[in-house]
């Protein structure tokens, strides 16, 4: 009986421990997809000399999930139009245990590099 009493004990304390690094392993999907979008919108710029909001120009995976399927990806135009820039956001999926990880559950990434959560203040990216 002690030995089980023990086992989860250590349970308790290690497997919240695992979960988060499970979800701070995950967030290079939404990190990942964040940059091969801005990859693919400035190749789209430069063959047609502007922004898109339509995913499926940008090689996104239907529905516009993450590769991983962890974040779902939108893309929106930025500060001064869609015609000279952009916002994409990477939301955590429903439905995934990212949905749960504190703070870090929405990254976007702008047409100037701009990140938020911001970077020096966080440790979502």
């Amino acid at each position: 009986m002690m030995v089980v009493l023990i086992v989860s004990i250590l349970a308790m304390v290690a497997y919240p421990s695992f979960m988060q690094n499970v979800r701070d392993s995950r967030r290079t999907d939404a990190q990942v997809a964040l940059t091969r979008t801005a990859q693919n919108l400035e190749r789209f710029f430069g063959t047609n000399g502007t922004y898109t909001v339509d995913t499926a120009n940008l090689g996104l995976r239907p529905g516009s999930l993450s590769e991983g399927g962890n974040y779902v990806v939108t893309v929106g135009p930025g500060a001064s139009g869609i015609g000279s820039s952009y916002f994409i956001t990477a939301t955590a999926a429903a439905g995934t245990t990212q949905v749960d990880d504190a703070g870090c559950t929405v990254l976007t990434l702008d047409s100037r590099g701009r990140r938020t959560p911001d970077p020096t203040a966080s440790d979502c990216w």
